[in-house]
């Protein structure tokens, strides 16, 4: 907590936003496609099991965010890797970091943390997702309507957080398994389980929550922003998607009936009525336009 207040001085205040610059530029690819993917492959499932929501419930949910994940490992897994060692001090910026990837280790160099990165992704962002979309159920089964956009923000950061205090030691030994210095052989981690043993053994299990503070403060703003964002967009395109709709068929109304009006000029009704029955202002004989309305009463 201290090492955190003390970065709010003006001096270290910088040092909070190393890496920024490479996490936006390369959030924007990440987000369009997770979200992309995200919908095609809940839309296809859909369309293979028509009752897969009934049938699947939260395993849909999980499931179309595993294959969203693994599809955006393409762009997300650079982006880690350069991020990360931008943080972690390996690199000054963008560039540096890009250019010393990629020749130290060429493209693969790129991808070397794929495995831990993705092990720690796929039930990271699975597990937010289901509980997202299983918060929005009941809330919507609680108070009867959709959620507001503020609520979808509050959602997501409960979902975002509840699955940071779970997934925090897998995320620990991802952010050791890309930091270690690339080609050094001296106390490098062989892999998942021997850097999960090695921090338990060497420095005790406190190690792996060291960093959940500041793993909250920026993930769950972020994902509440991004879900809230995100459903609002959603609706704004739904609202689109229905007026576009609408509006020819409206159009083509209008046109059937301009042609009945039309076609109701010269014509001839007659009305068949009891005597019971009161017209106001209702004439035996009356004319409408150039038609001719004829009332015969009985």
């Amino acid at each position: 907590t201290n090492d955190i207040f003390s970065l709010l001085h003006p001096k270290k205040f910088r040092r909070l936003t190393v890496g920024a610059g490479a996490n936006f530029v390369l959030s924007v690819p990440h987000g369009a496609v997770n979200f992309a993917v995200l919908e095609f492959v809940r839309s296809k499932i859909s369309q293979l099991i028509p009752s897969a929501n009934e049938r699947l419930g939260p395993g849909l949910d999980f499931v179309s965010s595993c294959i969203s994940t693994i599809c955006c490992s393409v762009v997300s897994t650079p982006q880690m890797m350069i991020s990360d060692n931008i943080m972690a001090g390996n690199y000054p910026n963008l560039v540096a970091a890009t250019k010393g990837l990629y020749r130290e280790c060429g493209i693969g160099g790129f991808y070397s943390g794929w495995f831990p990165g993705l092990a720690g992704k796929i039930p990271s962002y699975a597990l937010t997702w289901t509980l997202f979309q299983q918060l929005k159920e009941i809330h919507r089964c609680t108070f009867k309507r959709t959620a507001k956009d503020i609520e979808n923000s509050i959602m997501g950061c409960m979902a975002s957080a509840t699955t940071v205090c779970i997934m925090i030691p897998l995320d620990t030994i991802k952010t050791r398994l890309v930091t270690q210095v690339s080609g050094s052989t001296v106390d490098a981690y062989k892999g998942i389980v021997d850097c999960a043993f090695r921090i338990y053994r060497e420095e005790g299990m406190l190690t792996f929550y060291r960093g959940l503070a500041p793993r909250l403060i920026s993930v769950v703003p972020m994902i509440g922003i991004q879900f809230g964002v995100y459903e609002f967009m959603k609706k704004v395109m739904r609202e689109r998607d229905i007026s576009k709709d609408i509006s020819p068929k409206m159009k083509k109304e209008e046109v059937d009936s301009n042609g009945s009006e039309e076609s109701f000029e010269g014509a001839t009704i007659v009305a068949v009525v009891s005597k019971s029955q009161t017209f106001p202002n209702c004439k035996n004989k009356q004319q409408h336009k150039k038609g001719k309305v004829t009332m015969v009463v009985n």
